[in-house]
């Protein structure tokens, strides 16, 4: 009965509807009045149609299959340990360490917890630390992004030669997921750079590490470029959710098409495990509790657009130490998500959307054309030493910043609907503006910095 339905009605073409659309507008131009220009350079129409949906391949990834984790900052081994024990008892599948220096006692820090879904950021590069980490536990996840250190401090972790040895090593020296190459481009986001030019420098930053080691027409490491070449290895990435819903949706997806792309140029048939996490660029001390509701549908999109594991940011992650009411709230989002609104329960639920589907193709098609500009530049790690990268995302955050002053961006309590029943504070926990740190480095390095900084301070 339900397949005979629609019997009775002729299909309507997306040619039928624009003219509909044309009509209906009586005289006014369509461009102007229906169409959104965006930061991406992606023109986001009112209708999308089967006639012109593009056919994506995108690689497998379920979405009833991901794992909700939490950041633990291990500045203290002992106490992080205990309180990986705890989130682990209370909803988190997973916990994500930083680790901020070699001090930290690894046998403390793992003792106790399960082989899987532990995932460890050592914020300096150590190959005796690593080791002493895989002895423990072999199956945890390792970090480490060598470029990120690069375009986040201004400086390698020793020096350019030494640092790629060093991550050879670190590839070759371990086996399966232990180690691999890592690409975090939460520093590109929260910089200001459009979802475009965040992807585009993923494409070119991950070219760097394929270039340098997997280049099989010219002298490269045999051993790392077999390990990936047999998927034994994979590609981490590291990304800050934007506050765009559909347009994140399609970028998470984007990721995987850009993944294979780059793989296809060394013949490898590239795999990528991504895990996510609200951005900080668009949250605010002004009626903070606002960011409840942005970190939400931030992470909505994140899994429905095919994130492996997602954790969430505290609503005062910015201005407050960890927490248990800021962890205990950003937890039971992800469970209220995975459990209540049945997001464990569809797979690829973004499958069929036009839109969408749409949005990926012209995501992916100016990233790789962005890449391939930035290639004929001299590569990735060439742009950041001739400060391309920084111009460009800094002219991004100039105009974001400028679109929220005049009020073509709306960050609600900040630039619309202010709370007067909830002033800034005089003093916060934590310092929640940039921080000047003058050091002699080898290139200006990316500074991420909140959306509302300015507006805070001039309210301060």
């Amino acid at each position: 009965m339900s397949n005979q339905l629609f019997e009775d009605f002729e299909p309507v073409s997306e040619t039928a509807w624009k003219q509909k659309i044309q009509m209906d507008l009586k005289g006014a131009d369509y461009n102007e009045t229906l169409v959104t220009k965006t930061n991406t350079g992606i023109d986001i129409k009112p209708i999308y149609h089967s006639d012109s949906a593009p056919q994506l391949n995108i690689p497998a990834r379920a979405t009833d299959n991901w794992f909700i984790s939490q950041r633990i900052y291990a500045g203290n081994a002992t106490a992080a340990n205990k309180k990986a024990k705890d989130v682990l008892k209370r909803g988190s599948e997973g916990v994500l360490f930083i680790i901020p220096n070699k001090e930290i006692d690894p046998t403390v820090l793992l003792k106790g917890l399960p082989e899987y879904g532990i995932q460890i950021h050592p914020q300096f590069m150590d190959l005796d630390y690593i080791k002493q980490v895989h002895d423990i536990n072999p199956k945890a996840y390792v970090h480490i992004d060598i470029i990120n250190q690069l375009a986040s401090d201004g400086n390698w972790f020793n020096d350019s030669k030494k640092d790629h040895y060093n991550y050879a090593e670190f590839i070759k020296s371990f086996s399966g997921y232990f180690s691999q190459f890592t690409v975090n481009t939460s520093l590109y986001q929260n910089a200001g750079a459009t979802t475009t030019q965040e992807l585009g420098y993923y494409a070119a930053h991950l070219n760097e590490y394929l270039n340098h080691y997997c280049d099989t027409s010219k002298e490269h490491d045999a051993g790392v470029y077999e390990a990936f070449a047999k998927a034994e290895k994979r590609i981490n990435i590291d990304t800050s959710i934007g506050n765009n819903y559909f347009m994140e949706i399609a970028k998470y997806r984007a990721y995987r098409l850009i993944t294979k792309a780059i793989g296809n140029l060394y013949s490898i048939d590239l795999k990528c495990y991504i895990t996510a996490s609200p951005s900080l660029r668009n949250k605010s001390l002004l009626d903070y509790n606002v960011n409840l509701l942005r970190t939400t549908t931030e992470c909505m999109s994140a899994v429905l657009g095919g994130a492996d594991t997602v954790y969430n940011l505290s609503y005062d992650a910015f201005f407050n130490k960890e927490n248990e009411f800021g962890d205990r709230i950003a937890r039971n989002q992800l469970r209220i998500l995975k459990d209540e609104a049945y997001l464990e329960k569809i797979n690829n639920a973004a499958d069929g959307s036009y839109y969408i589907d749409t949005l990926t193709k012209q995501l992916t098609e100016k990233a790789l054309e962005l890449f391939k500009m930035i290639e004929n530049g001299g590569g990735f790690v060439q742009s950041l030493f001739d400060g391309t990268i920084q111009r460009k995302i800094k002219e991004s955050a100039a105009q974001e910043l400028s679109d929220l002053g005049n009020g073509k961006k709306i960050l609600v309590g900040v630039n619309k609907y202010p709370n007067a029943d909830l002033p800034l504070q005089k003093e916060y926990e934590l310092y929640p503006f940039v921080k000047a740190n003058p050091r002699k480095t080898l290139i200006a390095p990316i500074v991420p910095t909140r959306l509302a900084e300015s507006i805070e301070k001039a309210q301060l």
